[in-house]
């Protein structure tokens, strides 16, 4: 082994060898650095725990219904772990991987810096910033906020000074204490139990790679995220650290072939609940804004438990990933919206967008885009019908349509009767049957659209009976869950509970009281003409083998697709179509959005949801 080598083994041992406990300084410490108080880039401190929490953003971590953990915006810190509690292999991977010449330097690698000049000197670039520990551990805590080359400057005249004060071993603690791993995990100790469900005490040489390989770009490196590129990174760590003489190759070799158990069962439902995460934290926000009265909150985490079911979502990432690649010809780039509720308006299950965490794509499809519903939206034609006194065997007119103007009232399947019963019209999705029964009682149509919880401005023209207005998937499908559940009013919230930072409870769902908006029979109606639809309309893809209804939509040119239906408790909206407003590929509502909504409630039930 080369001398160099041994050398460095020898130095980080002793270095680890020397004691630091939380609170306290580290024993090479010098004695003026252990006084009452000192300085840090204007900043006064009286323990090296101080400096860890200097600065530190917070964060709000997300469970799901169940207590199950979901994921975390903002800042997530785990336990402040002293460093003789770590591994000695994460430290090594840690030496290794970003600062070889740690142990021998003073703070600044000189040697490294020439590096970084010449390559920059011959290539144009600075590709190589020649940047120590000790200097990466300055910018995470007190320089982050300045441009590169002021922080650059900074670091370059204070590393040497900055590590003189605190100690080696303190540079270690801060660095690993305070680092970003990825997923919302600030600290190798909430890395740990995010990506393992364990203590960073208890981190295997092969986890410790993981996430020390993930540090050049954590977010998109994390084991999570990509798990070929986190394992591809995980063995340069590895290499390195035999380079470096802390490992031996055989060591390094049967770490590669380990495959460490993640912690998360449900990885793909909590990477595709970014949306509903994003949501939860503005309403989190808005929360926080009230209840601290425009004052300051704290700078730790606060602990949300949502509304959400890990097991609905995964369902909901199966049913949406079997169909999207059974129809992808027909689909294309076709994006993919799905909402489900329970008749209280517990959101259950979000998906905003497809490939959230892979394409960094933050609009949330389910809440924001307002598209025109299509025939979904003859629920209130149907609806206001039955309370004029209409019943589902009234006759209606389904004939040709064609006004003064020269517009033509065309049907889907290019039938015209000239007499069908309300619930056929409603099965069939018969156009010519809906304007008729809207004209001259649009303004009863809006009436009951309010009423369901449709606040999108709406036209009283022709297209009214047609879904011709924009609205949001989550309000039809809050519509629907309004009759499922027998007539009430429904009113979609994502949390159950808030606690803050010291385990006290902020806030926990207690109901709402149930205001009725429909009345019994007209609900009792209403659902079973939408149950027609399943068993022998436009919904038939989407026909299971308990009792369920729902209605299909598509607009012109298939520019948008959607299903909404209820059952076992559970109303589910899906909506398909490009973000462009282009045309799809024949993809209607009694195709991909059925599919995919039929897709999910078998799972649900199968889960006994």
């Amino acid at each position: 082994m080369p001398r160099t080598s041994f050398l460095r083994r020898l130095a980080l041992s002793a270095a680890l060898a020397l004691p630091l406990s939380l609170g306290a300084w580290s024993a090479h410490a010098p004695a003026q650095a252990q006084g009452a108080s000192f300085e840090l880039f204007g900043e006064s401190f009286r323990s090296v725990d101080e400096i860890l929490k200097h600065g530190r953003g917070g964060g709000v971590r997300f469970h799901d219904r169940q207590g199950r953990f979901l994921g975390t915006v903002g800042e997530r810190y785990g336990d402040m772990v002293p460093l003789e509690k770590l591994p000695k292999h994460l430290v090594q991977a840690l030496i290794a991987k970003e600062d070889r010449r740690f142990l021998e330097h003073g703070g600044l690698d000189y040697q490294g810096l020439a590096r970084a000049l010449a390559i920059a000197a011959t290539s144009g670039r600075f590709s190589q910033g020649g940047s120590t520990l000790t200097q990466q551990t300055m910018k995470l805590i007190f320089l982050k906020d300045y441009d590169r080359w002021t922080r650059k400057a900074l670091e370059l005249y204070s590393a040497n000074e900055f590590e003189d004060e605190i100690g080696k071993r303190n540079v270690l603690y801060l660095y690993l204490n305070r680092a970003y791993f990825g997923f919302g995990a600030y600290g190798v100790d909430a890395a740990a139990r995010i990506y393992f469900a364990k203590s960073a005490g208890r981190l295997s040489l092969k986890e410790s790679a993981l996430l020390i390989g993930s540090l050049p770009a954590p977010a998109r490196l994390n084991v999570f995220n990509d798990a070929k590129r986190a394992e591809e990174k995980a063995a340069i760590v590895l290499d390195t650290m035999v380079e470096a003489g802390f490992i031996t190759k055989s060591a390094a070799e049967q770490a590669k072939r380990q495959r460490p158990m993640l912690a998360q069962e449900h990885k793909a439902a909590i990477l595709a609940s970014g949306h509903f995460r994003e949501t939860a934290k503005t309403h989190f926000d808005r929360f926080a804004k009230r209840h601290y009265r425009g004052e300051e909150k704290p700078d730790a985490t606060f602990t949300v438990r949502t509304t959400l079911d890990l097991d609905l979502q995964e369902a909901a990432v199966r049913a949406v990933d079997v169909v999207t690649k059974r129809r992808a010809k027909a689909m294309g780039d076709a994006q993919v919206a799905l909402v489900a509720m329970d008749g209280d308006g517990e959101v259950l299950a979000m998906i905003g967008g497809r490939d959230f965490a892979a394409r960094r794509d933050h609009f949330n499809r389910a809440l924001l885009a307002r598209r025109q519903p299509g025939s979904t939206f003859k629920l209130f034609v149907y609806l206001a019908a039955l309370e004029r006194g209409l019943t589902p065997a009234s006759p209606v007119d389904g004939s040709r349509l064609t006004f003064a103007n020269g517009t033509t009232i065309r049907n889907f399947d290019n039938r015209y009767d000239e007499s069908l019963t309300l619930a056929e019209a409603l099965a069939h999705s018969t156009n010519t049957a809906a304007v008729r029964l809207t004209r001259g009682h649009e303004d009863e149509v809006v009436a009951v659209a309010r009423r369901l919880g449709v606040t999108s401005p709406l036209t009283g023209e022709t297209g009214l009976a047609l879904g011709a207005s924009e609205t949001t998937l989550l309000e039809m499908t809050r519509a629907y869950a309004t009759v499922a559940n027998g007539g009430f009013a429904v009113s979609p919230h994502l949390f159950r509970a808030i606690t803050d930072p010291d385990g006290k409870e902020l806030f926990a769902y207690d109901g709402r009281k149930r205001e009725r908006v429909i009345a019994p029979e007209h609900a009792t109606a209403m659902r079973a003409m939408l149950s027609g639809v399943l068993t022998g309309g436009t919904g038939r893809a989407a026909r299971v083998s308990f009792p369920a209804g729902g209605k299909t939509g598509t607009t012109n040119d298939y520019r948008d697709a959607l299903f909404v239906g209820f059952a076992n408790g559970i109303t589910v909206g899906v909506w398909v179509g490009n973000d462009n407003n282009t045309p799809m590929r024949s993809v209607n509502g009694g195709s991909v959005p059925a599919e995919i909504w039929r897709a999910f409630m078998i799972e649900a039930a199968k889960l006994g949801k």
